[in-house]
């Protein structure tokens, strides 16, 4: 964090100064302040030193500290050679010096305090357009950050008091998510370019036909490769002597941003993965978590997704057979995040699948039949806390799959919701008391006296009460179904056209067949 004696100005314009930048001060920038004393041993560079022109004048230029302050009467004048090596700023004014250093200090706690909050949004994963928008009052004008390629990561677009200024030149100088470079305005991009290639400062610009106010840009350097650029624009405050050291000051904070990110989206399918994974655990997380995480990795949830279990049919399988197969429906099926859960292979996929139809499907059909697996599809879900569910229900849909001894190898959820539910009920622990007592009584009929009531209310059941169907179904005279209906209700003791009842007992003949 560098804190320039020009940001310090900028806060102190109720004061009539002048100022010279000097060589070596402007660079290093200072996080406290400290009286000047002329008998001082060793000035440190580090430190933005305060004190009266009568003391810097009982010390030799030579000696200097490289940023100061001095307090002078309106009469007192120096000469700009003599101190051109340092940083200095002296303030034509009667208050006290130890009243000036406890608002300098004021000014450069507050600078710390931004900084820490900066640094809160970024590992907070607030996102760039975030902390523009922190940034943009502080520097008192909209900006915009551009990565290496000139496209635009983010812009201003909190409240401004000249809007209209501001929408201009985003509507002009932004295309298609870039910054502007038509024919028209070409030999402005390369001036741009040109005059900001090997600058490690803020440059500024006046304005022009593309941008009609003065603006000022610096380039995102790490390491000596360039990362992008921020550009700030005069629109709503005339640029002023500290401008150009509070872009430098917030350029840092935009560096490891905009690194974070690259390097989050360079690992996306590594970090979705361990999200992945820890929900399919199980683990509790709120789904503002949950998007946050999301937005970490910088990656855009499907609005719409479902969950694929691929489990081997031999449970011997070890971790690297499940690894090369992982690999392979990987290339088959493609843009889903794959990992390899309890054994299994799980991916999360969306409705812009379409190998799970069509000709994909058959080619991952005949795949599963090869490397003898099976897979399980859940229902389609949008809440990203409903993971987990999903991956259960496409386990479920492989279980229930196979118990129904079919050749199948690929389960959809759906075509076994109802199974589902009454294998719930089947294995409850009190499942036999929950079952209608009418159906046992209707079955201990059947045994007494040889009849097939039971087989024929459930051809009933099946046929949705159709006694039409039913009895072409069973070869039956109408009456003669009709007759079979009266003695059901008789033996049972209900009515087979009361709701509940028959709802009642259709979940309870389902039940005693799990």
């Amino acid at each position: 964090m560098k804190i320039k004696l020009s940001m310090i100005l900028d806060q102190l314009k109720a004061y009539r100064y002048e100022y010279v930048e000097g060589d070596a001060g402007d660079q290093l920038g200072f996080s406290s302040v400290r009286l000047l004393k002329p008998l001082e041993q060793g000035y440190k560079k580090e430190v933005l030193y305060l004190g009266s022109a009568a003391v810097m004048q009982q010390i030799d230029s030579r000696h200097l500290p490289s940023q100061l302050i001095c307090l002078a009467d309106s009469s007192l004048q120096f000469e700009n050679n003599k101190v051109h090596n340092i940083d200095l700023a002296l303030i034509h004014s009667d208050c006290d010096v130890d009243v000036l250093l406890e608002k300098i200090a004021d000014i450069i706690n507050e600078y710390h305090q931004i900084y820490t909050e900066m640094i809160r949004r970024i590992t907070d994963n607030r996102g760039l357009a975030e902390i523009i928008n922190a940034m943009t009052p502080i520097l008192g004008n909209p900006l915009y950050v551009a990565d290496a390629d000139f496209k635009v990561l983010a812009r201003t677009d909190c409240v401004l008091e000249q809007p209209d200024q501001w929408r201009h030149i985003v509507e002009n100088g932004i295309e298609d998510g870039y910054i502007s470079s038509s024919v028209n305005d070409f030999y402005y991009m390369k001036d741009l370019v040109q005059k900001t290639e090997h600058q490690h400062e803020p440059v500024f610009f006046s304005g022009n036909a593309l941008y009609p106010h003065s603006f000022c840009t610096m380039n995102l350097t790490s390491r000596n490769k360039k990362m992008g650029l921020v550009t700030v624009f005069e629109t709503e405050r005339p640029f002023s002597i500290g401008t150009k050291a509070t872009i430098e000051f917030f350029s840092d904070l935009l560096i490891m941003e905009i690194q974070k990110n690259l390097t989050l989206i360079s690992n996306e399918g590594v970090k979705l993965g361990y999200l992945f994974a820890e929900i399919l655990t199980g683990n509790h997380h709120s789904e503002n978590e949950l998007r946050k995480v999301v937005n970490y990795v910088d990656i855009a949830f499907p609005e719409k997704f479902f969950i694929v279990a691929l489990k081997s049919r031999h449970d011997k399988r070890n971790r690297y057979e499940m690894t090369f197969l992982r690999k392979k429906i990987i290339s088959l099926v493609k843009n889903t995040i794959c990992i390899i859960h309890q054994n299994n292979i799980v991916m999360l996929a969306n409705e812009s699948s379409s190998q799970f139809s069509g000709q994909g499907l058959s080619e991952i059909e005949k795949w599963l039949q090869d490397t003898q697996l099976v897979l399980g599809i859940s229902d389609d879900g949008s809440d990203i806390k409903q993971i987990r569910k999903s991956y259960q229900e496409a386990l479920t849909a492989i279980e229930l799959g196979l118990k129904s001894e079919r050749e199948d190898v690929i389960f959809l959820y759906d075509r076994y919701r109802f199974v589902h539910l009454m294998d719930v009920l089947a294995n409850l622990e009190n499942s036999e008391a929950l079952g209608h007592p009418a159906l046992a009584r209707l079955q201990r009929y059947d045994q007494k006296k040889g009849a097939n009531l039971l087989e024929t209310l459930y051809c009933y059941m099946k046929n949705g009460r159709s006694q039409a169907q039913t009895a072409k179904e069973l070869h039956l005279h109408r009456s003669s179904l009709q007759y079979r209906l009266t003695k059901m209700e008789e033996v049972m003791g209900v009515k087979l056209n009361h709701y509940q009842t028959f709802l009642h007992l259709q979940l309870t003949y389902e039940m005693r067949k799990r």
